[in-house]
């Protein structure tokens, strides 16, 4: 009987942990309402009267603009109050935003100005999601379970990524924007409960009173003294202002000679498809060296630049995106849990906030270089130049004598019977 159970635990892995079960739910359920709403928003902005791609284009760089202002503040918030409150606030403030959206759109009464505003409103909450959720997991996961804790995060978004625009455009065809938007807010009150529900370990106070910018300070200190941390977000910051032509391009080079918005759309969902494979294998891999298998995972999205740059066929592009999401899911799951077991708990939040602003602030630069510059030199030299950035990138990452130190840990027990219920 109890290697029946225990059995059964290793099949349902973090799920069996209660805490765990809680923000998996909660994370599930807000990431479904974020993916209708993310295509209800389009069809508001573009529905107003004179709406456009621009104006859709300042409405998400509000909210862009307004995560990356908030992501060093919240990662000392986290580090200072229980992760999951901090969620738990991240959560209403979103709910606000939205539901206000939802109401405007519903009665007609919506401006650029005003969708610009609440999304910005939206971006100060979202600001806080990632310190705080990757600094709450390894709190309520036990050790042998990290790796599979974060697979199943990345599964569960992943997954509804695929799922979730679709049932979001049929709501905005059915119905209204505004009734996905209000689906979305509601999901975040949800979601908010959930959260709330988590039982967070207690903290060992620090010495001395809490101060904004030394916690700050101490953040970047634990951040630059690990030269596989600072020279990896660095690297990955420059690749990703380069993939960001890919997304741009893409839709350009398929209507122009690929067959258009079908054809794109069959790339692109290869590759959601391949990160719900990805995810899947990233439960059961265990390399010798995570950090080295994780920047490996990430190379075949040199071959989406490549192919599309060469007008290869489309199968031959969803075969790549395919590979590409599995890929890129693999790499984020490894990478997540290197993070969370090199960096101490206490600082994991700021740090990891030093490391979303490293590698994501200049993929809007990127996004709005991306045109430009390939009316200069051409589509395809764009595409090939970005290529060869990743390319490069990935191997002086490979090249760092401290990538190749970082060992998996050993396989550690789960946690005992009464953390799982």
């Amino acid at each position: 009987m109890r290697r029946l159970a225990r059995r059964h635990a290793d099949r349902l892995g973090p799920l069996v942990e209660r805490d765990f079960r809680l923000l998996f739910g909660a994370t599930t359920i807000t990431t479904i309402g974020d993916r209708l709403a993310i295509i209800a928003l389009a069809f508001a902005v573009i529905d107003l009267p004179g709406g456009s791609a621009t104006d859709l284009g300042f409405v998400l760089a509000a909210r862009q603009v307004a995560e990356a202002a908030v992501l060093l503040g919240g990662g000392v918030l986290s580090d200072r109050l229980p992760r999951n409150l901090v969620l738990v606030g991240a959560s209403l403030i979103q709910a606000a935003a939205q539901a206000l959206t939802a109401a405007l759109v519903l009665s007609g009464s919506a401006t650029v100005l005003l969708l610009v505003g609440l999304q910005v409103l939206y971006g100060v909450g979202g600001g806080l999601v990632i310190p705080a959720e990757v600094g709450l997991v390894p709190q309520i996961v036990s050790p042998g379970r990290l790796q599979q804790a974060n697979a199943l995060q990345g599964l569960s978004r992943n997954i509804v990524g695929v799922l979730g625009p679709a049932v979001g455009g049929a709501l905005v065809v059915a119905g209204s924007p505004g009734v996905a938007l209000a689906v979305d807010a509601a999901s975040f009150l949800v979601c908010a409960s959930l959260l709330a529900a988590i039982r967070v370990p207690a903290r060992v106070e620090g010495a001395g009173r809490p101060n904004f910018v030394r916690e700050l300070r101490e953040g970047w200190r634990e951040f630059t003294s690990r030269t596989w941390l600072w020279s990896t977000v660095l690297l990955f910051g420059i690749g990703n202002l380069a993939f960001a032509v890919w997304p741009v391009l893409g839709p350009v080079i398929s209507e122009e000679r690929l067959g258009g918005a079908g054809t794109w759309a069959t790339i692109v969902t290869a590759g959601g498809v391949g990160a719900v494979v990805g995810g899947l294998l990233a439960m059961r891999v265990r390399p010798s060296r995570p950090l080295v298998a994780s920047i490996v995972a990430a190379a075949p999205l040199v071959l989406q630049l490549t192919f599309l740059a060469l007008h290869a066929p489309v199968w031959l592009q969803s075969v790549a995106s395919f590979c590409a999401g599995v890929g890129l899911a693999v790499h984020l799951t490894l990478w997540f849990t290197v993070f969370q077991r090199e960096v101490p708990e206490h600082a994991q939040s700021r740090v990891s906030s030093y490391d979303a602003l490293g590698s994501f602030v200049l993929l809007p630069l990127g996004s709005a270089l991306a045109g430009p510059v390939a009316v200069g030199i051409g589509e395809e030299a764009t595409l090939l130049g970005a290529a060869a950035v990743c390319v490069t990138c990935l191997a002086v990452m490979l090249a760092i004598p401290s990538v190749w130190t970082i060992r998996a840990a050993p396989r550690e027990l789960p946690a005992p019977a009464s953390a799982a219920v």
